[in-house]
Parts: structure tokens; C-alpha cells; sequence
């Protein structure tokens, strides 16, 4: 069955509203009729079958809305701190990252970021960033829609950090322990279902030695990928593979 995403604002009982964006789909792209059914999830964890009830020009009230019971998110929760990529590939980066589970991504300024924003540029590529990672949970099937915040800069976001969350920093100069090793030494048990599991990945240019001195004094965790330098765009997906087969619900 087709999938719509619905704001919980709009469920009332057993009903529920499309916005526009949703209406359109239904109606003019797959023209779905009254009487058809469908899936209906709220990006909050609600999954829900339903039937097309009423149809106007750009709204569309589905009604008999009944839990699947399925939620398909990770036990694990991966806060993917990426530094801003250039182009298109912080676009590409928020689309895989929510396919593979990530549940928040937060996009951080550093010294050899390339991407200059202002306040207002910053949000727009927030608000444009959540709509991407918005159509991602919907085209995979997930149940909830991973929080993209506002651009933050690096000193900033290790200011805000949850000392007693791990934080893993992927760093191409460090010769000693890899991830593999790190995701083992930490307690499973104890992040499944509470806990983040902060994941950092550096610009094009990687993370300077003093931003990673200033991270490790707040607990974290510098980290080896292995021998071959990855891009930006492939060192945090590599990433969250391994951190969701070693940690997640991969294995």
C-alpha cells in the first residue's frame, strides 16, 4: 500500500488529515479514490492503516486509522554530528543517513568547513534538510522522522553535549584504537532505548588536532576508520553501517 506522513495535530479519533503536499500525492500523482487504503504514519513513532474518506482541493481526510504496531526504528539511538559538506553533499549525506536509522543529525561549523552560513541561510538549510530527511523516513518505512537542527559550531555543540553520552570522533591521524574495538568496549545495554550514541564526522579537510584535543576533554573518543582516508561524504555512512551491525539491529 502507499505511505503518507500526517502531523499528529490532524488526528482526531479514528481520522486523520493530509496537508497539501500529502493531498496532492494522493490524489494527483497516484490518484488514489474513496474507499482505498492506505498507510498513514506521524513521523512520531505511529504507524497506522486507513481508508481515502474525503477529497477536496487540498485536503484529504482519511478515516479507520488502525495501529500496525510496527515502528522499524533501531534500539539504538545515533546522533550523526556532521560537519557541514559543500553542494550536495550534506543533501545526499541527510538522505542516507535517516535510511540507515539515525535518529538526530546535527550539523556543526568547524575551522576548515567550507560552507559559510548566516543566521538566515542557516535555517533555510535546516528547513531544507528536515524535508529531505522527511521523504527519506517515508521512502524507507520508518516510523519517525530524525530531527535535523540548525547549523551549530563546533565549540558551541561541545558546550551543549551530554557528558554522560559516548561521542566518536573518526579521525584519519590517529594510529591506535579502531572502531570496531570502541563499539565493543562500550555498554550496548545501557544506550539501547535511552542513550545516544554521538558519531562526529569532520569537513573535507578534517577536524583540526585542537578541536579534537578539545573534544576529548569532554570524554570523547577519537577513533580509527582503518588505513584509507574516506570522504566526508562516505566516512559517516561507512560509520553508522558498522555502528548499527555492531550495536544496532543489523546483527
Amino acid at each position: 500500500m502507499h505511505r503518507f506522513i500526517f502531523d499528529p495535530a490532524q488526528k482526531f479519533g479514528d481520522q486523520a488529515w493530509l496537508d497539501g503536499e500529502e493531498s496532492n500525492h494522493l490524489t494527483r500523482i497516484l490518484r488514489l479514490k474513496t474507499g482505498d487504503e492506505a498507510i498513514l504514519f506521524d513521523g512520531q513513532g505511529n504507524e497506522y492503516t486507513a481508508r481515502v474518506a474525503e477529497m477536496t482541493k487540498d485536503k484529504v481526510l482519511m478515516t479507520g486509522l488502525q495501529s500496525t504496531g510496527e515502528t522499524r526504528e533501531s534500539p539504538l539511538q545515533v546522533c550523526l554530528v556532521q560537519s557541514v559538506a559543500k553542494g550536495e553533499k550534506m543533501d545526499w549525506i541527510v538522505q542516507k543517513a535517516t535510511e540507515l536509522g539515525v535518529s538526530r543529525i546535527l550539523p556543526v561549523l568547524t575551522e576548515r568547513t567550507i560552507v559559510k552560513l548566516d543566521s538566515g541561510k542557516a535555517i533555510e538549510r535546516r528547513d531544507r534538510w528536515q524535508k529531505i530527511a522527511r521523504e527519506a523516513a517515508k521512502q524507507c518505512r520508518r516510523t519517525i522522522i530524525p530531527e535535523v537542527i540548525v547549523p551549530i559550531f563546533w565549540r558551541d555543540l561541545l558546550a551543549q553535549w551530554d557528558r554522560s553520552q559516548p561521542l566518536l570522533i573518526p579521525w584519519e591521524q590517529l594510529k591506535g584504537i579502531d572502531l570496531k574495538t570502541a563499539l565493543r568496549r562500550l555498554n550496548s545495554s545501557a544506550l539501547q532505548g535511552s542513550g545516544c550514541l554521538g558519531l562526529v564526522i569532520g569537513p573535507e579537510g578534517g577536524l583540526t588536532e585542537e578541536e579534537v584535543d578539545r573534544a576529548e576533554t569532554i570524554g570523547a573518543l577519537p577513533v580509527s576508520l582503518g588505513p584509507r582516508i574516506l570522504r566526508t561524504e562516505t566516512a559517516g555512512l561507512a560509520a553508522l553501517a558498522a555502528i548499527m551491525y555492531e550495536l544496532g539491529d543489523w546483527g
